[in-house]
Protein backbone atom coordinates (compact mmCIF):
# COMPACT_ATOMS: atom_id res chain seq x y z
CA UNK A 1 0.00 0.00 0.00
CA UNK A 2 1.89 3.39 -1.44
CA UNK A 3 0.75 6.53 -1.60
CA UNK A 4 2.04 8.33 -4.41
CA UNK A 5 3.60 11.13 -4.11
CA UNK A 6 2.51 13.44 -6.65
CA UNK A 7 -1.09 13.55 -4.35
CA UNK A 8 0.83 14.41 -1.26
CA UNK A 9 3.41 17.07 -2.64
CA UNK A 10 0.13 18.45 -4.80
CA UNK A 11 -1.44 18.75 -1.10
CA UNK A 12 1.41 20.33 0.16
CA UNK A 13 2.50 22.83 -2.39
CA UNK A 14 -1.39 23.76 -2.53
CA UNK A 15 -1.65 24.03 1.36
CA UNK A 16 1.58 26.44 1.32
CA UNK A 17 0.25 28.50 -1.78
CA UNK A 18 -2.75 29.19 0.18
CA UNK A 19 -0.84 30.26 3.33
CA UNK A 20 1.36 32.25 1.42
CA UNK A 21 -1.43 34.25 -0.46
CA UNK A 22 -3.39 34.39 2.95
CA UNK A 23 0.18 35.70 5.00
CA UNK A 24 0.32 38.28 1.65
CA UNK A 25 -3.06 39.58 2.12
CA UNK A 26 -2.70 40.25 6.23
CA UNK A 27 0.73 42.27 5.13
CA UNK A 28 3.38 39.54 5.70
CA UNK A 29 5.63 38.94 2.76
CA UNK A 30 9.23 38.16 4.38
CA UNK A 31 10.40 37.26 8.22
CA UNK A 32 13.10 39.62 9.96
CA UNK A 33 15.58 38.47 8.59
CA UNK A 34 14.41 38.75 4.98
CA UNK A 35 13.95 35.25 3.77
CA UNK A 36 10.97 35.39 1.65
CA UNK A 37 7.63 33.02 2.68
CA UNK A 38 7.70 31.39 -0.59
CA UNK A 39 11.15 30.55 0.37
CA UNK A 40 9.42 28.93 3.63
CA UNK A 41 8.61 25.42 4.07
CA UNK A 42 4.77 24.62 5.27
CA UNK A 43 5.78 23.98 8.75
CA UNK A 44 7.21 27.51 9.19
CA UNK A 45 4.62 28.97 7.03
CA UNK A 46 2.03 27.58 9.10
CA UNK A 47 3.53 28.76 12.38
CA UNK A 48 3.82 32.15 11.10
CA UNK A 49 0.46 32.01 10.16
CA UNK A 50 -0.81 31.04 13.35
CA UNK A 51 1.22 34.22 15.01
CA UNK A 52 0.60 36.57 12.14
CA UNK A 53 -3.42 35.76 12.27
CA UNK A 54 -2.93 36.40 16.47
CA UNK A 55 -1.88 39.66 15.66
CA UNK A 56 -3.29 40.57 12.57
CA UNK A 57 -7.14 39.96 15.23
CA UNK A 58 -5.23 41.81 18.48
CA UNK A 59 -4.82 45.07 15.74
CA UNK A 60 -8.45 45.37 14.57
CA UNK A 61 -10.08 44.01 18.25
CA UNK A 62 -8.13 44.90 20.60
Amino acid sequence: MTIEPTYLSRGVENRRSHLINKLKDMGYTQDRVGKRTSDMTLTELEQIFINVEYQYKEKIHP
